[in-house]
């Protein structure tokens, strides 16, 4: 699939939140905060526009949406829990 431009932004804020939670992360989790412009952008990829899930970097294992809707929970692959919420 070759994704389009909202898809790529999205794919660009993920590799920037991938980049960042290793410096805050601690006992396994780690919480990074996007604009709301941006996590909007990043939910609409994962959630609404059906992105196949190999289109977003390897290292993220698995993802969902919070319970609450409040936050985008990442599993990396090393194990850690990225919360992305808007800040």
């Amino acid at each position: 699939m070759d994704p389009g431009l909202h898809v790529k932004q999205a794919i660009n804020h993920l590799n920037k939140v991938l980049a960042y939670y290793p410096y805050v992360a601690a006992d396994g989790e780690a919480t990074v905060a996007l604009t709301p412009e941006d996590w909007g952008v990043v939910a609409d990829a994962f959630f609404h526009m059906g992105t196949p899930p190999e289109v977003f970097p390897d290292a993220i294992a698995s993802y969902r949406l919070s319970d609450d809707g409040a936050e985008i929970q990442l599993t990396a692959t090393d194990g850690t829990l990225i919360h992305v919420q808007a800040g």
